[in-house]
């Protein structure tokens, strides 16, 4: 988190701190905040005071439920969108208690909606000059990976619930199977009958009943790794990944080749792995690798070179806990 910034410590509750933030805009293209709504107009520092100071800006406010409509006012988590937006009603078993979504993928599922937007207003800001406001509610960005089963309830009135690792349509085979190991598994799913022909011939199945093979399927995985397992059914063409843990990606060599992960030196808890971003450009343009910053590492740089302002306003904002 955070790799690739630069931080400057701002207690906007103080009028010098604001001040400071109000300079800083004018040398902003995009402005991003996820406070509550009215937090920062509050402090003479929302959307239309930061546009006096850069007419052009661009300005992404990102909360739970947006800045306008009932839910406005929502305080919001990961776990919190993921509840509301449909996500944990999805997730679990049929006919069992939902379990939930169990990592903050409501987090950066927001924050992709939101670089996209903000991309597309700069594209429309170079064709008219003019800046904007986004108002991305992380509710409705939530409610985008649910969209099948939105469908569903329309097409057919049934409101959906957790499939577990039943397929989603019709395909003959769509499980996850134990392998050799402790708790060591595979997913694995044939879309038509050709697929689970593939499987019966890999796994040895009697016969293509779906039954016999499922059957084989568990017995054969039961043998093998599930790498193992994994490439001999993609051999054969038939959709299969290892469930894999932590440790097992940062050993694999497909990410090792790819440079999946890089070593950054932070100064408070040392050398450590961290993803690297997951493209590569072939002319080797420089990526956000670094380690992320300090608190105000760089109130000096943002202050006294980028806003230039002399070292005694740096000093003195520092005395009047405006930075810290």
């Amino acid at each position: 988190m955070n790799r690739g910034k630069l931080s400057l410590s701002i207690d906007f509750t103080a009028e010098a701190g604001r001040e400071l933030l109000l300079d800083l805009a004018a040398h902003c293209d995009v402005a991003i905040q996820n406070f509550a709504p009215g937090v920062l107009d509050r402090y003479g520092l929302g959307y239309e005071a930061l546009r006096e100071r850069r007419p052009d800006l661009v300005m992404l406010s990102l909360s739970g439920g947006g800045q306008q409509g009932p839910l406005r006012e929502l305080r919001s988590y990961a776990s919190t969108i993921a509840a509301f937006s449909g996500l944990d009603s999805l997730c679990g078993y049929p006919g069992e208690e939902p379990l939930g979504v169990q990592q903050s993928y409501p987090d950066p599922n927001a924050s992709l909606h939101g670089a996209v937007a903000i991309l597309a207003a700069l594209i429309r800001r170079k064709r008219t000059g003019r800046g904007d406001h986004i108002d991305l509610s992380q509710l409705a960005a939530g409610m985008q990976t649910s969209a099948e089963a939105m469908a569903w309830l329309d097409l057919f009135s049934e409101v959906p619930g957790p499939l577990g690792n039943l397929p989603p349509n019709d395909e003959p085979l769509h499980d996850c199977f134990r392998c050799a190991g402790e708790d060591e598994w595979i997913a694995v799913a044939a879309e038509d009958e050709a697929q689970l022909a593939a499987v019966a011939a890999v796994a040895g199945a009697p016969s293509g009943d779906p039954d016999a093979v499922r059957d084989a399927l568990e017995a054969w995985c039961a043998e093998r790794e599930p790498r193992d397992a994994m490439e001999a059914l993609q051999a054969a063409g038939v959709p299969a990944g290892a469930a894999t843990t932590a440790k097992d990606r940062f050993e694999d060599p497909h990410y090792r080749a790819r440079g999946t992960y890089v070593e950054t030196e932070h100064p408070s808890i040392g050398w450590e792995m961290v993803y690297r971003a997951p493209w590569i450009w072939p002319d080797e343009i420089p990526l956000a690798n670094d380690r992320a910053p300090l608190m105000g590492e760089h109130n000096e740089y943002v202050v006294c070179e980028l806003l230039g302002r002399p070292r005694e306003d740096l000093d003195r904002l520092t005395a009047e806990q405006a930075l810290y």
